[in-house]
Formats: structure tokens, C-alpha cells, sequence
């Protein structure tokens, strides 16, 4: 599997960004920077996840960039509830060991199982939802981290029919 282009990187994350209605090129900046960083990692942890986070939101939103939410949020019209910022941290370590044993399992597994077990790692992070905001963005980037990292293309969702195709995912 060949590296992705500097131009399919680019697209990705203005795609991811203009999912969420974030247009401005200092975001696009951000996500570039949050890319480059994740894009080192061997192994993931909970800092780096932290990390990518504050990279993404350090310009657009800095109270928030790089911290476990501390409340309720709302993901398509549903609430999803604020147990303790403990409780998050668990489910995303749990998500994180995951996703380090994909990177060194999934290898040996066909490429039908591998976009399904990454899409299924993908969903999970969203459930968790551990951020106020970004949560999708954050997302994205570590699935397609996946995704690279098991030998897959780099999966680029457009806005639109793409953007409604991906929703269905979470349903």
C-alpha cells in the first residue's frame, strides 16, 4: 500500500473540517499539524490522543483544546451523558488498547474485515465522545491513522451523499 499523497492528506482534512463547519485555513493548519503529529505515533496513548485534540482546537476553541469534557453534549439530536472525567478516561484507554492490538493483528486479515474493523474502531471512539467538541474530527484522523497503518488507502469523506453515507455508520 503506498503512502498517502500530500494532496490526498490535504483533501482529507478539509473534507473532515468541512464535516463539521470548520472552513478557515488556520483550522485546516491545525488539522494539518494534528496529522503530522498522529502520523509518528508507533503506538497510541491517551496524551497523544489528548494531544491531537489540542492540535485541532489550540485556535479555534483553547478552553477546551486538549481536555476530556466535563458535560453533557448532544450528537445528532441525542444526549450523550456525563458520567466523570474518570469514567471517560477508562473508556478511552480501553478504545486505545484496541486500537493498538488492530495495528498488530489486523495485518494477517483480509481487506473486507480490515475497512470493517476500522470502521467498527471508529464508531466506538465516537460513542465514547470524550471531548465538549472535535470528537469527529479527532476521530477521523485516528481512522485513517488506522487505516494506514493496516495497509489500507486513506479514506476521504466529501462532504454530501459521502458525508450522509458516513452518518449511517453511527446508526
Amino acid at each position: 500500500m503506498k503512502k498517502p499523497t500530500n494532496e490526498e492528506i490535504n483533501e482529507f482534512l478539509k473534507e473532515s473540517n468541512a464535516i463539521e463547519r470548520v472552513y478557515s485555513n488556520e483550522a485546516l493548519e491545525d488539522a494539518l499539524e494534528a496529522w503530522r503529529y498522529a502520523s509518528t505515533l508507533n503506538d497510541l496513548k491517551l496524551k497523544s490522543v489528548l494531544k491531537i485534540h489540542w492540535l485541532l482546537l489550540k485556535n479555534i476553541n483553547p478552553q477546551i483544546a486538549g481536555k476530556i469534557r466535563d458535560c453533557d453534549v448532544w450528537i445528532g439530536g441525542n444526549i450523550k451523558k456525563f458520567m466523570s472525567e474518570e469514567f471517560l478516561i477508562s473508556q478511552l484507554e480501553g478504545w486505545i488498547i484496541n486500537f493498538n492490538s488492530y495495528i498488530k493483528t489486523i495485518k494477517v486479515i483480509d481487506k473486507k474485515l480490515k475497512h470493517d474493523f476500522t470502521r467498527y474502531n471508529h464508531i466506538q471512539f465516537e460513542k465514547i465522545h470524550p471531548f465538549k467538541d472535535g470528537n469527529g474530527r479527532v476521530g477521523r484522523i485516528l481512522y485513517n491513522l488506522l487505516r494506514i497503518k493496516t495497509k489500507l488507502p486513506i479514506h476521504i469523506i466529501h462532504t454530501g451523499e459521502e458525508q450522509l453515507e458516513y452518518y449511517k455508520w453511527f446508526k
